[in-house]
């Protein structure tokens, strides 16, 4: 349970993420926004990491395509929810659990039981109730090319993740993605860079501690449970939007979207039931 935790944890980390990048999106470009989270991320994670001896460099190659997974589903999930209505994006985001307990089957060796994926459905199904009377299937592709694409490297990074286990510590697993994403998008965020006024460059700051303080805690919830366990946690984040959008942005939630967010709870309380009763 001690990842399942730590997943519930992470995601309403990268829920509170969202938020702060919602209030930047209208005056910053997704370059300098990423770039800066990134950065923040490093500062922090990179001291760290190399007091406790860096990465094992035969372990270097998996290092690097997490983090570039990491990075291509921050650059992709800017782009689709800059293209496309908040709705629309969430129902393509929220795939992920299926590709990460499908990939699982392959690479991690799991065994993913029927129950699983009923539980998952039914998540799946708490989203389209709380989203459904938004949808309208109007976007443009690149958005939902964009939101796929991003979908696809979240759940590949649950998996890279897994794989490379426990051999360094959380901070040198933040620290390569962090020092990928300066270096991938620093150069466009110098080209457009607006200079920010105090009050806004601390939230660029608190956007990335979020981030990476999300990106650690769901590091070491994909370490302490398999990942066919946790990856239905992810739908817990349409609760989180729920609540944060009452609380941030005084948005009131509607009878589809508590009815929604009940029955995302439900599932993943009868996934995580499903799974004790398995392992008993």
């Amino acid at each position: 349970m001690r990842g399942v935790a730590l997943m519930v944890v992470g995601i309403a980390l990268f829920a509170l993420t969202d938020v702060t990048t919602k209030w930047l999106s209208a005056g910053y470009g997704a370059a300098q926004v990423i770039a800066t989270r990134c950065a923040t991320a490093l500062m922090v994670a990179g001291p760290i990491a190399l007091r406790q001896g860096g990465i094992a460099p035969h372990r270097l190659p998996l290092h690097l395509l997490r983090g570039a997974l990491i990075v291509c589903a921050a650059f992709s999930f800017f782009l689709a929810f800059a293209r496309l209505p908040l709705f629309e994006a969430y129902v393509v985001s929220f795939t992920a659990p299926f590709m990460t307990m499908a990939l699982a089957v392959p690479f991690l060796g799991e065994r993913v039981g029927a129950a699983a994926w009923v539980w998952a459905s039914l998540g799946f199904g708490g989203v389209m109730i709380s989203v459904a009377p938004g949808l309208t299937g109007g976007g443009a592709a690149a958005g939902y090319a964009a939101a796929l694409l991003g979908t696809a490297s979240y759940a590949g990074m649950k998996i890279v993740t897994r794989r490379l286990g426990t051999g360094e510590g959380l901070a040198a697993a933040m620290a390569v993605p962090a020092a990928l994403g300066v270096v991938t998008a620093g150069p466009f965020a110098a080209a457009a860079w607006v200079p920010p006024p105090a009050g806004e460059a601390a939230l660029l700051v608190l956007n990335g501690v979020l981030w990476g303080a999300g990106n650690a805690v769901v590091t070491a919830a994909v370490r302490a449970a398999e990942a066919s366990r946790i990856a239905p946690i992810d739908f817990t984040a349409m609760v989180w939007a729920v609540a944060f959008d009452a609380v941030f942005f005084d948005e009131r939630p509607d009878l589809a979207e508590l009815v929604g967010a009940a029955v995302v709870v439900v599932a993943c309380l009868g996934h995580q039931r499903d799974q004790r009763r398995r392992r008993a």
